[in-house]
């Protein structure tokens, strides 16, 4: 899978994650980038970003184990750590 469409899904599986929460996704796709912090600038709750793991780990077929949680922030990190 090349970095792009790597990257794409994440975004998707992130988007999937947030959809019907309190969140304004339309602002959120303008103002976000792959560097933007989850929790910092997006404001994703704690268990809407377990959620999203979850489904990062479904849809690559990867084991995040739970103590490299803290390390994946952003898009980008969880890309870096799919890459690893």
């Amino acid at each position: 899978m090349t970095k792009h469409i790597e990257n794409e899904a994440v975004w998707e599986l992130l988007w999937d994650s947030l959809d019907g929460g309190d969140y304004d996704l339309e602002a959120l796709k303008t103002q976000v980038h792959e560097g933007s912090r989850f929790v910092e600038d997006m404001e994703v709750d704690s268990l809407d970003l377990v959620e999203f793991y979850l489904r990062v780990e479904d849809h690559f077929e990867v084991k995040i184990p739970e103590e490299k949680y803290p390390e994946l922030l952003s898009v980008e990190d969880v890309s870096h750590f799919l890459e690893a």
